[in-house]
Formats: structure tokens, C-alpha cells, sequence
């Protein structure tokens, strides 16, 4: 092939190649759903009232209520009264019923000596839009990050409940180990499944990993590991990557979420804890490589993972709560994830502490809902197609 034929058929390539992927991500409209909260932190998309519509219940950790906002006109319900520094929850229908139950925990400090952790499961009386009914099951210093796990495939999920430190742990440092535990609705005892992640668990997640049933994803000091049962119910951990390399408090990992770009797994990450990164891991053979797509962050703690474009291929959702907050889309340019584009769909209205992506309006294209923790503010931010 001479020169000339050479450049030819590489431009040929390049156009082909830049013409498989979008020009860019969606364009949004802003909604806001409160401006009231005092410092929002978690958000959960769930169907509370059967209706086909995701609702959202959001976590305002200075507030002693818990409550929910009903889609489409996002009227404000009470779910639960006298649960001060609420922190986490997580939703399953586990007796069937067609009404998620809500599995929380409040009264939550950094520091376990300070920290009481109830776990609580609330469940709907005759009137969803009424206080639902509260009940304890256990006591956790710390308690932090709450997951259903469904680990057989077979429907029968497990509560999951991770502090964010073990029990001895004491800042700056937070040494030792933090454990997860792990209850069976109906006696809700609690079950040690690890011991393994090492200083501060920042985040759990369940996900689909090959195979029958879920595994776990942590990101802790120890970086991120995926944990899986064997058939007797024992977990064992394997270490994917081990995060920011940097000493600790300043190491490993915060957030993790995973996605693919086609039939290639990906995961996304904020490193290190509560920290200046976006980080996407790209599977290489066994191991994974890792790729920073941002490092200005202040105080990262928002990450969301879905196809916003719907080509098959998932975009990374990300803010931060610290100064000169923005909420950003990255969009991976090509076809292994070696290059990604940013673009900023909110400069300086949120100070996300978590974002979810459904379909809030039930129109086919997946939306981003984020809850503000300075900017007291919960938004969504409707997918409209295409940018022009």
C-alpha cells in the first residue's frame, strides 16, 4: 500500500470510527423537586405507590424526618418522624405484598464511640402517604451503606449493612478492619459475611458479574474488591484495584459503580475517599487499567452510571459537594474507554451528594435525578434527545 493509499484508508477509518459514537450528550431540562431540604445526601428511585412512575426518597441528613416525593407533581410525604441524622436505606417488596419496604439507618457518626446506628425496617400502613410503620433490628455504630443482595439468583435477597469503620477504628487514620453484615428477612439476625475491607468502607454494591446471582462491589481503603458466595454461603474477596496510591486517609477508593461500553465491562470510581477523582477502570486481560477523567474535584461523593444516549454504550454521572461544584456527564469517545469527553450540565447549581438514572417521565430515555447537600436542593434533569 503506497503512502497516499495509506493516509486514504486511515481517514476512512477515523470517519468511520468518529461516525459510530454520538456527537454528544443529551441535552437536559432542569426540574426542581425541592429547594427545602437543610443538607440533602442519599437518593432513591423506587416505585412506592404502584403506579408505574419511579418516586424519589431522599435522605436530608439534618433533618429528623424521612420522606418522600410522589411523581409526577413531586408532593412531599413523611415516611418517618424522630430519625435524626439519617444516612442510608435501600427498598425491597420482600413479603410480596406490591409495596417496597424500606430498610434505613439513622443516628449515624464517623466516629463509633459517638455513633449509635439503628437499622431500621419501615413498612406502609393502609395509607402509603401516611407515616409508614418503624421497626429496629439491630444497632450498628457507624452503620452506613445498606443494599438488598439477591447472591443465589433465585429472588431471595439478603439485607446488607456496612458501617462505614469498624468498631475500634479512630480518626485520622481509621485502621483495622470494617465488617459487613448480612440479615434474612423475617428473623433478621445478624450474619458476619467480611471482615476484609480495611479503614473506611465509603460504598457497597450489588451488581450482575457473570454467572447466577449478584456479587458485591466495595470501595474502601483497601481499593475496590468484588465479593462472591460459594454454595455453602461463605463470601470470599478478590482485590480488582487498589485505588488511589496515595497514603491513607488520602488512598484507595469512595464510590464505585460498573457499566459497559458494548460488550466491554467497565467500572467507574471516585478515589480517593471522599476525593479529586473520576476514575474508570478498563478490563485488560486480568487485569483492570486504570484511567483518570477528572481530578478537580472537591469533596467527590456523586456517581451514577446508565445509558443516557441509549446506544448501548453507559455514560458516568458525577459531582461533588466542595467549592466550585458542577454536576458532569463523561461519555467515552471510543471503543474500549481509552478516551472520554466531558460535558458540565450544571455549572453551579448543585452541590450533588448522589444522583440516580431512571426513566422519571416515562417517555423511553433515561433521566438523572441528584440531591444537593449545601445547595439543599433535589433536581432532575429530564432527557430531551440529541444536543442541537
Amino acid at each position: 500500500m503506497t503512502s497516499l493509499h495509506y493516509r486514504r484508508y486511515f481517514l476512512l477509518l477515523l470517519l468511520s470510527t468518529v461516525s459510530a459514537f454520538p456527537a454528544g450528550v443529551p441535552a437536559f431540562r432542569q426540574v426542581v423537586v425541592s429547594s427545602g431540604l437543610k443538607m440533602g445526601y442519599q437518593l432513591v428511585t423506587v416505585d412506592l405507590n404502584n403506579d408505574g412512575r419511579k418516586d424519589l426518597i431522599v435522605i436530608d441528613e439534618r433533618s429528623t424526618e424521612l420522606a418522600w416525593f410522589e411523581n409526577p407533581g413531586w408532593q412531599r410525604h413523611v415516611l418517618a418522624v424522630n430519625v435524626p441524622r439519617a444516612i442510608n436505606l435501600d427498598c425491597w417488596d420482600y413479603d410480596g405484598d406490591g409495596v417496597p419496604e424500606i430498610a434505613m439507618a439513622h443516628n449515624f457518626e464517623t466516629n463509633p464511640e459517638k455513633s449509635i446506628g439503628n437499622v431500621l425496617i419501615l413498612k406502609a400502613g393502609p395509607d402509603i402517604r401516611a407515616p409508614w410503620n418503624v421497626r429496629e433490628i439491630d444497632r450498628i455504630p457507624t452503620a452506613h451503606r445498606l443494599r438488598w443482595i439477591d447472591p443465589r439468583g433465585d429472588g431471595r435477597k439478603l439485607l446488607l449493612v456496612a458501617p462505614l469503620v469498624g468498631p475500634a477504628a479512630r480518626p485520622p487514620d481509621y485502621a483495622g478492619n470494617t465488617p459487613i453484615y448480612a440479615y434474612r428477612p423475617g428473623d433478621w439476625k445478624r450474619q458476619l459475611i467480611t471482615n476484609s475491607p480495611r479503614g473506611i468502607l465509603h460504598s457497597i454494591a450489588p451488581v450482575e458479574w457473570g454467572g447466577r446471582g449478584q456479587r458485591l462491589f466495595t470501595a474502601s481503603f483497601s481499593g475496590l474488591e468484588l465479593f462472591s458466595p460459594d454454595s455453602s454461603g461463605r463470601w470470599t474477596g478478590a482485590l480488582m484495584a487498589p485505588g488511589d496510591p496515595r497514603p491513607c486517609p488520602e488512598c484507595g477508593s469512595s464510590e464505585v459503580k460498573t457499566g459497559r461500553l458494548g460488550r466491554r465491562r467497565f467500572i467507574a470510581a471516585i478515589e480517593p475517599w471522599h476525593g479529586n477523582q473520576v476514575v474508570v477502570y478498563l478490563e485488560s486481560g486480568k487485569k483492570w487499567t486504570r484511567l483518570v477523567l477528572d481530578d478537580a474535584m472537591v469533596n467527590g461523593h456523586a456517581l451514577a452510571v446508565g445509558d443516557l444516549d441509549g446506544d448501548g454504550r453507559d455514560e458516568i454521572v458525577s459531582g461533588f459537594r466542595g467549592k466550585g461544584f458542577r454536576l458532569s456527564v463523561f461519555q467515552a469517545e471510543d471503543r474500549q474507554g481509552k478516551r472520554w469527553r466531558r460535558a458540565v450540565i450544571d455549572p453551579d447549581g448543585i452541590a450533588a451528594a448522589d444522583c440516580k438514572i431512571a426513566d422519571f417521565d416515562n417517555d423511553g430515555k433515561a433521566d438523572i435525578a441528584c440531591s444537593g447537600a449545601s445547595t439543599g436542593n433535589v433536581k432532575l434533569y429530564l432527557n430531551l434527545g440529541p444536543s442541537r
